[in-house]
């Protein structure tokens, strides 16, 4: 865990007796700190763990029924990279370059920002729906591009041409629409557990962005 979120873990257990304390005052603001990117194991070999990272939400919350969050996480992976060499031929004869393929850990920084509408607000258990954008940083990929000669398929005069191949991981940036639901049950009248789904709208997920995901947590308001 970021040694930032300890941090603000501890402050906020540090406080709840102050806030419990002021439970009869206007509330606006909503802080979570989730295990969050749950998601169920992928169809990759390398990737039969249950993903889960950490995330940090606020919310603003101008009524009891309406919010808006913001949360950023941070989840590692492990995923296929591809790396090429050369490897030089004899005397008078071209060299070689071929793909190799290791498995690299990376981190990467997912944000949301959601509305969410809130049922049942005074009820011990209150059920929620939410709708926002989603983006995710890709890891970063060297920008080392090669060039490979091959022979032409079927020419008898021994004619190349070249073909353009990339190290890296081969991911790319996410921004996407996503929608969810939820329930915050309540422990105190500042506290609560918080559980959730949430879905991309859209039809493909990648290793580092499945489509559906879950988050639990606790929630603090003040």
């Amino acid at each position: 865990m970021p040694r930032s979120l300890i941090y603000a873990t501890l402050l906020l257990f540090c406080c709840s007796s102050l806030w419990a304390a002021d439970a009869n005052s206007g509330t606006r603001w909503r802080l979570s700190i989730l295990a969050s990117e749950i998601a169920a194991p992928s169809d990759y070999a390398w990737s039969d763990d249950v993903h889960a990272g950490v995330s940090l939400g606020v919310a603003y919350a101008p009524t009891a029924q309406w919010d808006v969050e913001l949360t950023a996480a941070s989840q590692t992976h492990v995923s296929p990279y591809t790396r090429f060499f050369y490897s030089p031929g004899p005397p008078g004869v071209p060299g070689q370059i071929y793909p190799v393929t290791e498995f690299r850990r990376y981190r990467v920084t997912p944000f949301d920002v959601s509305v969410t509408r809130h049922f049942l607000t005074e009820q011990k258990i209150a059920p929620y729906v939410r709708a926002g954008v989603r983006y995710v940083t890709a890891p970063d990929d060297p920008s080392a591009t090669w060039s490979i000669v091959l022979p032409y398929p079927g020419n008898s005069d021994g004619l190349s041409y070249p073909v353009p191949v990339s190290e890296g991981f081969g991911m790319r940036d996410r921004l996407s629409t996503q929608a969810g639901a939820g329930v915050r049950v309540r422990l105190t009248p500042r506290t609560a557990v918080r559980a959730e789904v949430n879905r991309l709208l859209r039809s493909e997920g990648v290793d580092f962005d499945p489509l559906t995901r879950y988050a639990v947590g606790l929630s603090w308001l003040f």
